[in-house]
């Protein structure tokens, strides 16, 4: 994002919440006590882009007491201790300061904003109309400076548990007189909380962790770095980021994360946050009712799973295979059915699940499905070829029964066309004399319940004119004549010809001498 986008996004924000901003309390000079007749100025400070037509307006103990941007108080009474906030008409209220006004000999003064990590002067402070002398400071009710002239003690690097228990003596004409005081310590920044997200988190989440804090609205300058560890093990260095993220989250990303924050030598780290991955739903199963199958059954396929109690019921979309090749698309049923199966719809099974929200995806393993044979391909027949005395030729349609208990029924069709309709016959007999074009057959059979319905190849069965019996017989009769006919014309050629060969006149061969 340029820096551009990112300012006018907070100027819109900022128009539309300006309230959101708080502003803070500071005092000139900088201390939380003061003594009675010396003066302190009051700022009230926006440190956001606020426009210039703001009006500030101050309360004490939540009263209203003044308008402007400071408040002066000069000459000031012990009246004068409170809580102070200021607002600006388009911020909220700040944060109480604490102001103590004192009467006595010595005080104990402290900075008003004191951060854990600060270098901190603290001063034994005397009523002004005296003159003071040595000083000496305590912490714990030990000593931890003797007598000095130097009115100031220098902490360096404070923490919280050392922002308590000071104390002063100072050196008062003709007395001594302390001060104690416990600096009244802010955190530089907050303990750190972990968040994540999402909330519950499934497996095959995109998963982020962040590392939340708030810097002090007093030192909103204050660098940071965060730095993230899962069950002790470091996962992230310490760097800019206050995230740390895993994508398609696993069940082995479960674990006790915590995140540290670190800045300005001081270490803060978060509670440990049990980030549980949890299965939207468990390893698929497919599963066949009935668990054996016969053509005609309708078959029914489940994808099976447990499914999570943290997901809606329709988080999950299902599909199913046949032979690797998709037979259902993604849905929320998790059944595929098969109405009246068939032999072709043999293969090996398989489903998948997909988790709708983050689309993780787990397959079945396969499941081998056989649909066994009612009865098989039926083939049709001529028995026999022509019944001469009957007039008429037979067509039988075979097939051969798988299982016991199952009736069928038998038709015939030519060129398409059924010639006799279902019926237990499995037989058609076809009158010659009305057979006088070419045809082509087939049979097909079916149960007695119409579920399975199977049909034979063609065949063709031709028959040339009209078929007579008569006319057949007079037409052998006819050519066994014609036979006999010339066999007898035969006979008497040669014959003739022979007795012709011998007649007087006629020498025959010379005989061979001797």
């Amino acid at each position: 994002m340029s820096p551009e986008f990112s300012t006018l996004l907070i100027l819109i924000f900022l128009e539309k919440a300006g309230s959101s901003v708080r502003p803070v309390v500071t005092f000139n000079p900088n201390w939380d006590k003061i003594f009675t007749t010396e003066s302190l100025t009051m700022t009230c400070n926006v440190r956001s882009p606020i426009p210039g037509d703001v009006r500030y307006t101050w309360y004490k103990n939540n009263n209203l007491i003044h308008t402007g941007q400071s408040f002066v108080i000069r000459d000031a009474r012990t009246g004068y201790s409170g809580n102070y906030q200021c607002k600006g008409s388009k911020t909220e209220i700040s944060d109480p300061a604490r102001l103590d006004v004192s009467n006595d000999y010595v005080i104990l003064q402290a900075p008003l904003h004191v951060h854990e990590g600060d270098n901190v002067t603290l001063r034994c402070h005397h009523y002004p109309e005296y003159s003071g002398g040595e000083t000496i400071f305590y912490k714990d009710n030990v000593v931890i400076r003797i007598w000095r002239y130097d009115p100031e003690l220098h902490i360096y690097n404070i923490n919280l548990a050392g922002s308590k228990g000071y104390k002063c003596t100072k050196k008062i004409p003709y007395s001594g007189y302390s001060g104690e005081a416990s600096i009244p310590m802010k955190e530089l920044f907050t303990t750190p909380e972990m968040k994540v997200t999402p909330f519950p988190v499934m497996e095959g989440d995109d998963v982020m962790v962040t590392c939340h804090m708030n810097v002090s609205l007093y030192r909103p300058e204050t660098k940071v770095q965060f730095a993230f560890h899962k069950a002790g093990q470091n996962v992230q260095r310490f760097g800019s980021s206050d995230q740390y993220g895993f994508q398609s989250a696993k069940l082995e990303d479960s674990g006790k994360y915590y995140c540290e924050v670190s800045g300005r030598m001081i270490v803060k780290r978060s509670k440990e946050l049990n980030i549980e991955i949890n299965e939207p739903f468990t390893q698929p199963e497919i599963i066949m009712t009935p668990n054996q199958m016969t053509e005609g059954d309708n078959m029914t396929l489940t994808c099976h799973t447990i499914r999570s109690k943290l997901i809606p019921d329709t988080g999950l979309e299902f599909a199913f295979y046949r032979d690797g090749r998709n037979v259902q698309e993604f849905s929320l049923s998790n059944q595929y059915e098969v109405r009246s199966a068939e032999t072709k719809h043999s293969g090996s099974y398989s489903c998948k699940i997909r988790f709708s929200t983050n689309k993780l995806t787990r397959s079945s393993e396969e499941l081998y499905t056989q649909i066994q044979e009612l009865f098989s391909q039926p083939e049709i027949e001529i028995i026999p070829d022509v019944d001469i005395q009957r007039n008429q030729t037979i067509l039988t349609c075979k097939t051969s029964v798988m299982r016991k208990g199952i009736n069928l029924q038998f038709a015939f069709y030519k060129n398409g066309q059924k010639i006799q309709e279902f019926s237990s016959s499995h037989q058609y007999v076809a009158p010659l004399a009305k057979v006088v074009d070419p045809g082509n057959y087939h049979c097909e059979v079916r149960t007695s319940t119409n579920n399975v319905k199977k049909k034979s190849e063609e065949i063709t069965l031709e028959i040339q004119g009209e078929y007579n019996p008569a006319v057949i017989q007079n037409m052998i009769r006819l050519i066994l004549s014609g036979i006999l006919l010339i066999i007898s014309f035969l006979f008497i050629f040669y014959h003739m010809k022979f007795i012709k060969s011998l007649k007087p006149g006629i020498k025959g061969p010379t005989p061979p001498r001797r």
